[in-house]
């Protein structure tokens, strides 16, 4: 975690820190600008975020360390919220706001327990009151707020709220931080103060009650420069400057100016920048506002634009709605038709109704190798063919959906469109389609207007498949038949599942034949294991493979996938994994090797972790790589120590990118190895919390004299018990070496 001395280089700061901490009870508030507009603003350089949050923790880190064994309470809505170590987590008791549950009523509810410190994640104005009340009860309170006032202008703005005539007791400090671009290093030059810097240095030095004059003016000064290292701009990096102000004695116990003139003598910043801070920030801000004004008028441009769109489209949808209610009705009274012709002859004089068109004709197949023309509308009857083949109004090509269609209809008479009021200007194929399988066409055509509309289009479709529905009404033997074809294909599914279960069953088998049943003989070390699938077949293993007379190696692997996917991936690493450790007794080179080979035999949408290591028998000497696998741990002389290691899961990345470290310690008599999946640390319990590290090293320095056998069978017991009766979500592996 971060400490304040990485945010402000100036020991001043440190002596602040120490009379915040010490003050006693009363509200300290860090105060910096951090909101979404300023992050937002970030990217053009002329707004730089406080880092407000950030300090914020690192204060409250210093404050755990200064109130060791103190009661401590943190107040948060933000269940991520953790300005403290994992180490210093047992001391604290956590309260968390959540609807209804408001932040005055924790307050009042830590404050029942008597703490000696509170900490809020923010600081709300309506909880101001409950605070007060805090600090009156004897507590210190520490919270942060998004602001970029300072000093008095702060702790009246906090404190407004509460009483109109004064400021009420209990606001003890208030903090402010901010982020200012410093000066670049590498071309920053020494420049002595003009007279003017001088005169406007001495009146700011008399202004905080600064005596040692002289000694300023002696100092060594930078002016900006220009070099390619910062882009030409003179600047590059930032630093943190505070302004340390004491409410309880309206006193500044540490300036901004005064942060900003150590800086200036430090080379950090200008001379001009130290004068003109309040008016560049001033500046920048405004120019902040400015660009959010123009942002929300463009929102509200764009939103108005909308609003038009949309009611555009609803005054469509509307029409398109009134057309659909029309054609149910229609639909229901097709479906009710007994006659076939009279059904037909609807179907075309509404379709001309929906899209405007003056022309319509209906073929439905009536044989598997006739269709027959129902109906025309438009067009002369008699001088339309009955009857035509199947391959002259069935198209090849025409797919289920409407197309444009400009050409004379099938079996009708040339001598039909010939003349100028007959000439077709728009044309629209649609197939009739019912139980996936097209039945009849429906062609209409306008002499009138060029084109349909997609609106008109799409209506007819779904019109043309209400009039499939009841023209295929009278076939309720091929319905019968699809019935009887979609049973037959759901039966022979099942019996597709049930072969597949036999075939996971026996692929769990052959996993299980996979991994060791015992361990090799070796002089001086023994070995347990134990190992549950999430599934039927997972995607962890583990080995310990003799290598030759004075090595053998030991391996714990960890598939991403579960089933049996991730069984044949594990089975093929496990594999590549044998044979190249017979090759190389370097576990670095065996696993690049295996990388290598897992990227060459094929893209999978899967990688594994792999933690590798080699014992030699005679010395001792433990040689291990991690490829991104969870840290072993090493439980010697009543402690439990996470073993090194750098380097990332295997088939992932090529030999230009992959990185991996091999480490080395020597064993010793009494040492124990424990060697595990993350199935352990991410076991989930009814409460969504996992296992978690710190837990599973407690569980195995608790039982550090069972036997292996014994400790594994608790290490399960206790991982049973805080799941509770649910599936575990991750396959668990445990491997424990001990070493005699």
């Amino acid at each position: 975690m971060l400490k304040l001395r990485d945010f402000f280089p100036l020991p001043q700061v440190s002596s602040l820190v120490k009379q915040v901490l010490a003050s006693g009870p009363g509200l300290t508030v860090v105060a910096g600008y951090d909101s979404r507009s300023v992050l937002a603003f970030t990217a053009s350089g002329d707004v730089l975020p406080s880092g407000r949050a950030a300090i914020f923790r690192a204060l409250i880190d210093e404050m755990f360390a200064a109130n060791e064994g103190a009661k401590i309470f943190i107040i948060t809505a933000d269940k991520s919220f953790s300005p403290v170590s994992r180490r210093d987590e047992r001391r604290i008791g956590r309260l968390l706001v959540e609807a209804p549950i408001t932040y005055d009523q924790r307050i009042g509810e830590a404050v029942r327990r008597n703490p000696k410190v509170l900490v809020l994640d923010r600081l709300e104005i309506p909880a101001v009151p409950a605070v007060l009340e805090a600090v009156a009860q004897g507590v210190q309170v520490f919270s942060q707020v998004d602001t970029v006032l300072r000093g008095a202008s702060a702790a009246h703005w906090l404190m407004g709220e509460c009483e109109a005539s004064e400021q009420p007791a209990g606001l003890s400090w208030v903090l402010s931080v901010q982020r200012v671009m410093t000066l670049c290093s590498a071309c920053r030059q020494e420049a002595r103060p003009t007279a003017a810097q001088l005169e406007a240095l001495r009146n700011l030095l008399t202004r905080l009650g600064e005596e040692n004059f002289p000694d300023w003016t002696v100092k060594t000064y930078y002016r900006a420069g220009r070099c390619a290292v910062c882009n030409h701009t003179g600047r590059q990096g930032d630093s943190g400057v505070i302004d340390g102000y004491h409410a309880v004695s309206s006193m500044h116990f540490l300036p901004v100016e005064t942060c900003l003139l150590h800086l200036a003598t430090l080379g950090r910043l200008t001379l001009d920048d130290v004068f003109g801070y309040d008016d560049d920030r001033l500046h920048r801000m405004t120019r902040l506002l400015e660009t959010m004004e123009q942002s929300l008028n463009s929102t509200s441009v764009d939103f108005h634009r909308k609003r038009m769109e949309l009611e555009a489209a609803q005054r469509v949808l509307t029409h398109r709605t009134q057309a659909l209610f029309s054609i149910e009705e229609f639909s229901q009274a097709l479906i009710n038709s007994t006659d076939l012709n009279d059904l037909a002859d609807k179907v075309c004089r509404r379709a001309c109704e929906l899209c405007g068109a003056d022309k319509a004709i209906l073929y439905f197949q009536s044989t598997p190798a006739q269709v027959a023309v129902l109906a025309v509308a438009g067009w002369e009857s008699e001088k339309v063919q009955k009857l035509l083949p199947v391959e002259q109004v069935f198209f090849s090509g025409i797919s289920d959906r409407s197309i444009a269609y400009h050409r004379i209809p099938p079996g009708v008479s040339q001598d039909t469109v010939e003349g100028k009021k007959n000439k077709l200007r728009a044309g629209l194929s649609v197939p009739l389609m019912a139980q996936d399988r097209q039945v009849g066409l429906l062609l209409v055509h306008s002499t009138r207007k060029s084109t349909f509309s997609p609106g008109e289009v799409a209506l007819l479709q779904t019109f043309a498949n209400q009039a499939a529905m009841a023209l295929q009404r009278a076939g309720l033997v091929d319905q019968l038949q699809s019935k009887i074809a979609q049973l037959e294909a759901a039966q022979a599914e099942l019996a597709r599942k049930e072969r597949f279960e036999r075939e996971l069953e026996l692929a769990r088998q052959v996993q299980q034949s996979m991994l060791p049943v015992t361990f090799p003989k070796v002089p001086g070390y023994r070995f347990t294991a134990r190992n549950q699938p999430a599934r039927q077949v997972g995607g962890d293993f583990y080995d310990v493979i003799a290598l030759d007379a004075d090595h053998f190696g030991m391996v714990v692997a960890d598939v991403s996938d579960k089933g049996m996917p991730a069984a044949l991936y594990m089975a093929l690493t496990r594999s590549l994994l044998h044979a190249e450790a017979r090759r190389n007794l370097s576990p670095r080179a065996v696993l690049v090797s295996v990388n290598r080979l897992l990227l060459e035999l094929g893209d999978q949408p899967m990688f594994v972790t792999v933690f590798y290591g080699v014992v030699e028998i005679t010395s001792r000497q433990f040689t291990f790589a991690r490829a991104g696998h969870d840290r072993p741990l090493l439980l010697r002389a009543g402690t439990v120590q996470e073993l090194p290691g750098k380097g990332i899961a295997l088939g992932v990345l090529g030999p230009d990118e992959f990185y991996l470290s091999e480490e080395n310690i020597p064993l010793v008599g009494g040492d124990r190895l424990v060697f595990f999946t993350d199935g352990l640390t991410d076991l989930i319990a009814h409460d969504e919390q996992p296992f978690g590290l710190p837990r599973l090293k407690g569980l195995f320095q608790g039982h550090v004299d069972l036997p292996a056998v014994d400790l594994c069978q608790v290490v399960f017991s206790d991982l049973a018990a805080y799941h509770g009766p649910a599936e575990p979500f991750d396959d668990m592996t445990l491997l424990v070496v001990d070493v005699d």
